[in-house]
């Protein structure tokens, strides 16, 4: 049995493999769009692009995990059936439990690293990743110049850099403010830096000019080496960066900081996401058992189990959709979050007891005709016998 058992564990866990690499790549791909935008409205590199969407995938594993482990359940579980090889593994003597327990330790398996997952690797990336979108928004050089091209970043402001470099570097700058239409001025320079300043932003210019016009028409040339041109009135920016509940670990979501003076939505917020977290692992091994239930028992079908599993998906699908629900419902409403809790539980321990149940359920018109077809054909002997 062993043997048998170690057999069944084979042919779930490559399938759940597969499903979760097929999942997580869709929804990389998904992710990688919304990216796409944030990188291609600031130019960044490629490099910070993969950065970026490499940083999202353990919250994207751990939303898909239940579903791949589901999805490959279904799909091994029909495959021994077709086969029959859970045929014969009932004849040779095994109970519903003994088949069914390699896939429920797969689930337990799977539950484990989803929690791990969702309690230490999602908070340490997603505030790794909250940092490389702060240094993209705030990218100064980015918001500020566009190299080769003329850009207006307020108005009756114009500037121009032939390069950008490493470091917000500048190469050939031109900038013309007439925001002050009596104080019109040309700034010229080789090279430039750009820098952040508490209220925004500052050009810090090198080897260059300060060109204005005179009231008589002349022209006042002055030369520099090095000038600091203020910009904080075209460009300001939030220097602080602010962490989302999903950046957080556990304890700061169930136990807040009591200095941080959070509001009461903010910390009904904060507890849903902690319970979320703790409460999604256990679809791995709910959704499993669930599949066990349509797949083990019942009566063997040799025209396929088509519409077992589509009813079956149906469920399973639904069941995690309410879960998401709960999760939305308890950020209103902290009572809710027991239910996130009792969705998985209500289906683990219902499964649980249809698996270890030694007779199958009926439907109660199939046994209704089962007894009188019983009753028809003892009635039938007893009459024969007399006669």
């Amino acid at each position: 049995m062993p043997l048998l058992q170690r057999y069944f564990w084979t042919q779930a866990f490559w399938p759940t493999v597969l499903a979760l690499a097929a999942l997580a790549l869709l929804a990389l791909l998904t992710q990688s769009l919304q990216t796409l935008d944030l990188i291609v409205e600031n130019r960044q590199s490629a490099l910070t692009f993969l950065k970026i969407t490499v940083l999202a995938l353990p919250q994207l594993i751990g939303i898909i995990l239940p579903l791949a482990v589901f999805m490959a359940a279904l799909y091994a579980l029909n495959r021994l059936n077709g086969d029959s090889e859970v045929i014969v593994a009932k004849a040779a003597g095994a109970s519903p439990w003994q088949i069914a327990s390699p896939l429920v330790r797969l689930g337990v398996m799977a539950m484990i690293v989803h929690l791990l997952i969702t309690l230490f690797v999602q908070p340490a990336s997603f505030r790794q990743m909250r940092v490389e979108v702060f240094k993209v928004r705030t990218d100064l050089a980015s918001q500020l110049v566009q190299a080769g091209s003329f850009v207006t970043p307020s108005r009756n402001l114009t500037l121009y850099a032939s390069e950008i470099g490493a470091g917000n570097t500048l190469q050939d700058i031109i900038i013309h403010d007439e925001r002050d239409p009596s104080d019109v001025i040309t700034h010229t320079a080789k090279t430039g830096e750009v820098q952040r300043t508490p209220n925004g932003a500052a050009l810090l210019l090198r080897d260059g000019a300060v060109q204005k016009r005179l009231p008589d028409g002349s022209l006042d040339v002055i030369q520099f080496e090095d000038y600091r041109l203020d910009m904080s009135e075209a460009f300001a920016f939030d220097t602080r960066m602010r962490l989302k509940p999903s950046d957080l670990y556990l304890g700061e979501l169930l136990r807040p900081d009591a200095n941080s003076f959070l509001p009461e939505p903010r910390r009904r917020e904060y507890a849903a996401e902690g319970h979320a977290r703790l409460s999604a692992p256990l679809y791995n091994v709910a959704l499993i058992m669930l599949a066990l239930c349509f797949m083990i028992r019942g009566e063997h079908r040799r025209m396929g189990y088509g519409r077992r599993i589509v009813f079956c998906a149906a469920i399973g699908f639904a069941i995690r959709i309410f879960g998401f629900t709960a999760t939305s419902a308890a950020e209103s409403n902290m009572s809710a979050n027991i239910v996130q809790y009792l969705i998985p539980a209500v289906v683990i321990l219902a499964c649980g007891a249809y698996l270890l149940r030694r007779k199958r359920f009926t439907a109660y018109g199939a046994k209704r005709r089962a007894e009188a077809y019983i009753a028809g054909v003892a009635a039938k002997r007893t009459a024969a016998g007399t006669a």
